[in-house]
């Protein structure tokens, strides 16, 4: 399944992208506030690049997770990583839990913000949830403005609930609901547009 806004390209990854996952999840400076650490080697992260793969080629019904390779539609540059993960699901909605890394090269554009809309509008659209969720680092300012850009409103702060680096540090969490979502100005004419790619 693939999907695209304004200027991205959100595509499930394949065997050959292994050298671009591992470009995000191998930089300091993008896992300096991820829940894990840094990855010093290729062999650490494969399983994970693996599991991802094995996602790939569960039914609708079976898969707990959707992990997107993200591209610029204007020069197909990898951008970054975006998933999403789904709590649990019903006939009567579901929630999940969305996250993404952008390539230090690619911050200060505004992509980090389109990811995070995107992802929330094909939760909403296309998954037909009813409550999206995510969370950061306290000290991760950065992406806490991004959840509150597209709508998220704060529900708590978990007290040295991450290990990070040998110490214990805070988490900020922020969610939305369906009914929300429709009603925030970021769903309307000026948000990313999400479309589904056959």
């Amino acid at each position: 399944m693939a999907f695209e806004s304004n200027r991205l390209i959100f595509r499930e990854y394949e065997k050959t992208d292994f050298p671009l996952f591992y470009q995000v999840f191998s930089d300091e400076r993008v896992m300096r506030y991820a829940y894990m650490n840094v990855c010093s080697s290729e062999p650490e992260i494969l399983p994970y690049f693996h599991q991802i793969l094995a996602n790939n080629s569960l039914g609708e019904n079976e898969r707990k997770a959707y992990e997107y390779a993200v591209f610029s539609r204007e020069d197909g540059a990898y951008v970054g990583f975006a998933d999403i993960v789904l709590e649990h699901k019903n006939t009567d909605g579901g929630v999940a839990e969305i996250g993404y890394f952008l390539l230090p090269s690619c911050w200060g554009a505004g992509y980090a913000t389109e990811m995070a809309q995107t992802l929330l509008n094909f939760c909403f659209m296309h998954l037909h949830l009813h409550r999206v969720c995510a969370s950061c680092n306290r000290a991760n300012a950065s992406s806490e403005k991004i959840m509150q850009k597209i709508g998220m409103l704060k529900e708590g702060e978990f007290r040295k609930a991450r290990y990070k680096n040998g110490k214990w540090e805070d988490e900020l969490r922020y969610a939305i609901l369906a009914e929300e979502w429709k009603r925030y100005p970021s769903t309307g004419s000026c948000a990313p547009q999400t479309r589904k790619l056959k």
